[in-house]
């Protein structure tokens, strides 16, 4: 399983429900920006954005184990991460599908 780590929540003066944070995730240094909504037993984050050192840097497995760091730091029992329109690339305009994480 790839690692990931939290490394610092940033307080940037972000609007309503939105988190911004930098984490280590399979070696590399991004920066995760979301709206994150606290629910009964779980987390989900909407409009994920993920800006890092190049293209394809995180994968499927990368969000797996971001999503393993937060259900750790938040106590919840699952992580539904809800991505942002796609701006550029393959589709743009697209939305990815949901992806639910659990313990």
């Amino acid at each position: 399983m790839a690692a990931c780590r939290v490394l610092e929540i940033i307080d940037d003066g972000s609007e309503g429900d939105i988190l911004t944070f930098r984490a280590e995730v399979e070696g590399h240094e991004v920066l995760v920006m979301a709206e994150c909504l606290l629910e009964e037993a779980g987390l989900t984050l909407r409009g994920l954005h993920i800006e890092g050192p190049g293209p394809r840097m995180v994968g499927v497995a990368g969000l797996c184990a971001l999503a393993a760091a937060l259900m750790e730091a938040a106590g919840v029992d699952h992580v539904a991460i809800e991505g942002a329109a796609r701006t550029t690339g393959a589709g743009p305009g697209r939305s990815p599908r949901r992806l639910r994480f659990s313990r």
